[in-house]
């Protein structure tokens, strides 16, 4: 059982992030059993490049949740599953930062469709989620939206299922990320970028992504 998720959130300095808006929906291999979406008051202020992206505004999530009332339905949810996310890489590290300042310790496998992606897609030009779906006829409506991008990613993963035929790749790609309790050196690496909007890829010495981080 997995439950694919798309976070959106305040942007700002690493680990200083909160979410805005949420959209989780629980997969068995073949539809959606069940599903999640909210917007999130992150009691705090909406980087004006997010709203422009997101079109999510501080007076939108005003009445919103705060994420310590919508805090047990995502661990409902995600409960003896496995997350997939396109970069859960970064989901994951915001779900854990989010449940550390609830002084609960988050822990679930995970699956990144974009690793995924290249390792059963290699043809593809970009592994970008708006480019990725343009390629595949994925149908993405809300894009920079938690539901749009989070069902565009189901429909990734489901092609991604139906050419790994004996789920090797897949099986094989399931980890435990270190998410938001990673290595002082490398949040060190991630602190130090430079402050501009963007995408940073970051790759180990075998040349394989193993961060995406978006500004």
């Amino acid at each position: 059982m997995y439950t694919i998720i798309d976070l959106e959130t305040t942007g700002g300095k690493f680990n200083e992030e909160s979410i805005i808006e949420v959209a989780a929906y629980k997969f068995d291999g073949i539809s959606i059993v069940d599903q999640f979406i909210s917007l999130v008051n992150p009691q705090r202020d909406i980087h004006p490049y997010v709203e422009k992206l997101t079109g999510i505004t501080s007076k939108m999530v005003k009445t919103a949740p705060k994420f310590h009332e919508i805090a047990k339905r995502v661990i409902e949810i995600t409960s003896d599953t496995i997350l997939v996310a396109h970069n859960a890489q970064f989901d994951y590290r915001i779900l854990q930062l989010e449940f550390k300042r609830l002084g609960y310790e988050f822990s679930i496998k995970s699956l990144c469709t974009v690793i995924l992606s290249q390792e059963l897609l290699p043809e593809q030009e970009s592994y970008k989620l708006g480019r990725l779906s343009r390629s595949l006829g994925i149908p993405l409506k809300d894009r920079h939206r938690a539901s749009g991008d989070a069902l565009a990613t189901v429909e990734l993963f489901k092609i991604l299922m139906e050419k790994d035929i004996n789920q090797e790749i897949i099986k094989k790609s399931i980890v435990e990320l270190a998410g938001e309790s990673m290595s002082s050196i490398f949040k060190n690496t991630i602190e130090n970028l430079k402050n501009e909007t963007g995408v940073f890829y970051i790759y180990n010495k075998n040349k394989k992504l193993i961060y995406i981080h978006n500004f």
